[in-house]
Order: C-alpha cells, then sequence, then structure tokens
C-alpha cells in the first residue's frame, strides 16, 4: 500500500488552516477583492517559474479545458473563503467548509463511477457530525 498521498495532504491540511487564520487577518482592513489579487499575484509567479522551467505547459486539449475548468472553480471557491471570512469566525468558516467531501463523493459517483460505500457514506456522517458539533462549540 503506498502513501506518497499522504504527506502532501497533511501538507495541504496545514496550509488551508492556515489559510484561514491569515486571511481572516487580512481582511480586517483589506476588501476580498484585494486579498483575490495578492492571491492571483501569487498564482502568477508560480505559473511563470513553472512555465519558464519547463514543468508545464499550456495544453489546448479536452483534460486542458478540464484544467481551466478546474482553475475556475479554485478561483471560485477562495473568493467564496474570502467573502466568508471577512463576517464569520474563522473556526466556523473553515471547519463548515471542511465538509466539502460530501460535495466530492456524489459528483465522484455521477461524473467518475467511483462507488458510494457504507464505509464512505458513514466516514460522511462523522465529516458532517464533526462539522456540526465545532461549529455549535462556544
Amino acid at each position: 500500500m503506498t502513501v506518497r498521498w499522504l504527506v502532501p495532504t497533511l501538507g495541504y491540511i496545514v496550509l488551508v488552516g492556515a489559510l484561514g487564520v491569515t486571511s481572516r487577518l487580512a481582511r480586517r482592513t483589506l476588501s476580498w477583492q484585494d486579498v483575490v489579487v495578492w492571491s492571483g499575484i501569487g498564482y502568477v509567479v508560480v505559473a511563470g517559474v513553472f512555465l519558464a522551467s519547463g514543468q508545464a505547459r499550456l495544453r489546448f486539449t479536452t483534460d486542458g479545458r478540464w484544467a481551466m475548468g478546474s482553475a475556475a472553480l479554485a478561483i471560485s471557491w477562495l473568493i467564496l473563503l474570502y467573502v466568508a471570512l471577512g463576517t464569520g469566525e474563522a473556526t466556523k468558516v473553515v471547519t463548515v467548509s471542511a465538509a466539502y467531501p460530501a460535495a466530492t463523493v456524489l459528483l465522484a459517483a455521477a461524473f467518475l463511477s467511483e462507488p458510494v460505500t457504507i464505509g464512505r457514506l458513514a466516514g460522511l456522517g462523522l465529516v458532517i457530525g464533526g462539522v456540526v458539533v465545532m461549529t455549535l462549540a462556544a
């Protein structure tokens, strides 16, 4: 059993948690549009490095269109996160956003033919239960 995905996934968890805090701090005096601009600058720098180093290239294929769609979704979720963090507590906003696996399970079943198993449904129940507990905790 390989767990090559585990280290970057754990890094993702830490970085998303930190993103909730840094974004909330930025929103004290900046609009969500300002924060999006700074995020965009970061993406441009990283994309430039990948293109210049030959690690990536623009491919206008069917999968390239899926990549464009993924980019649009990433931009959209980030905007929605910044808007939510402008009015909500970081602990609640990020905790509720952690329920996204429910959408992933349903969409993966519909579009990728991935099975919806009893174990996955039970896991989703635990995720949603955890979100409810964390959100209602004072």
